[in-house]
């Protein structure tokens, strides 16, 4: 279970680096900013330890009735979490510009854009999340209506 998420999230990182080593990153050797893809993935991984303490220390589950809200819940708060991080990430380690080859032609840009890429990924997985649930749930009145 979950090996397709796997492939998806090595393959996006193996892209990733890619990218910055045909961009001036790659070119000057600027280490820092080319190991931004594997930073956001670290920010990730720590994120995702302390939003475990989300369903396990802060709100405590006590039912089965709980364990869905405080899923959804932690997937809300991890991905605020996440672009606080990335956010951090983004201008602590690239540079405010740079460029990036675009078909034999360099392109300006600008550490903010780069963020604004990774932000609304982060954001439209979680929009993308929940209309998936609303129609595969049986909580809710498509898949109800299919039942009846």
């Amino acid at each position: 279970m979950g090996s397709d998420l796997f492939g998806s999230y090595a393959e996006s990182s193996c892209a990733a680096l890619i990218v910055a080593s045909i961009s001036s990153f790659g070119v000057n050797h600027d280490l820092t900013a080319m190991m931004y893809p594997l930073l956001v993935s670290s920010v990730g991984i720590l994120v995702c330890l302390l939003t475990t303490l989300f369903a396990t220390d802060f709100f405590e589950i006590k039912t089965v009735k709980e364990i869905e809200p405080a899923l959804k819940r932690q997937l809300i708060i991890s991905t605020a979490l996440m672009t606080v991080g990335i956010a951090l990430v983004t201008w602590v380690s690239l540079p405010s510009s740079f460029t990036i080859f675009n078909f034999g032609t360099q392109k300006v840009v600008k550490n903010w854009q780069l963020f604004l890429c990774v932000a609304v990924g982060s954001w439209a997985g979680l929009i993308i999340g929940f209309v998936t649930e609303y129609y595969t749930s049986n909580a809710y009145s498509p898949v109800q209506d299919v039942a009846d």
